[in-house]
């Protein structure tokens, strides 16, 4: 099969699974412990894939040093942006604001978005220079779509968003490996001078910052449900890994 068709399947099915993923916290009315729950497992993802599979990524591509450096970043640009440049916002509307996690879910969202172009852009290359690494990678990338995109819908759920409103950041951040994967396509003469593992680590960063600043605090809110919070975080956790095994 021709590469550009088997790319083009591929991207289908990411959307796809992209959009189910996102789409499962919007059905139904779910009421504030099981939204909680949701966002533990949602932080075990975030925290997993950082340390799972993001920062070794970043450091298989570059010295140990730069790429724990990146991800030092990139966490402390999150925590520059939201507890200083957007902190007094947070103070003038507290009622208002309370348990509206705006900032939590762009946050996650840019670091999505970084992590997902990155993932297209391996896509896109691996596809065109050796289908069968191409399809270990989609394969990856599936492995892991629907829970991104489930976690980011539970953020932006707790966030008070519309299900208009979370569909389209849903919609847009499902595109983004598609879009990632064929510039590679428009690019591949380019691509060997660009150190992939540099906005890999700073997604990282992100993910780390979002992670354990803001999901982890509010996964253990309501004061009863300490342990089944945890339980929800280690089961992201666990996620994380398994995909790891059966992607080797």
């Amino acid at each position: 099969m021709d590469a550009l068709v088997l790319l083009l399947i591929y991207s289908v099915a990411i959307v796809a699974a992209a959009i189910v993923g996102g789409a499962l916290p919007l059905v139904g009315r779910w009421n504030s412990t099981q939204l909680h729950l949701f966002t533990a497992f949602s932080a075990g993802v975030f925290i997993g894939a950082a340390f799972l599979h993001m920062i070794p990524d970043a450091i298989g591509s570059m010295s140990v040093t730069s790429a724990l450096g990146l991800v030092l970043v990139g966490f402390v640009v999150v925590l520059l942006a939201e507890r200083v440049i957007f902190y007094g916002h947070r103070e003038e509307c507290q009622e208002e604001c309370e348990h509206k996690h705006l900032l939590t879910g762009f946050s996650a969202f840019v670091g999505l978005v970084v992590h997902s172009i990155i993932a297209g852009v391996g896509l896109g290359v691996a596809v065109l220079i050796e289908p069968e690494l191409g399809v270990i990678v989609f394969l990856a990338i599936m492995a892991h779509e629907s829970v991104e995109l489930f976690s980011l819908s539970t953020v932006f759920r707790l966030a008070g968003f519309e299900r208009k409103k979370t569909l389209a950041y849903v919609g847009a951040l499902s595109l983004m490996k598609p879009l990632g994967a064929w510039a590679a396509v428009l690019a591949i003469d380019r691509m060997s001078g660009i150190e992939l593992g540099v906005p890999l680590a700073l997604a990282a960063g992100t993910f780390l910052y979002v992670g354990m600043y803001d999901l982890l605090p509010e996964s253990f809110h309501e004061e009863k449900k300490r342990f089944s919070g945890f339980l929800a975080v280690m089961l992201g956790i666990a996620v994380m890994y398994a995909v790891g095994l059966v992607i080797g």
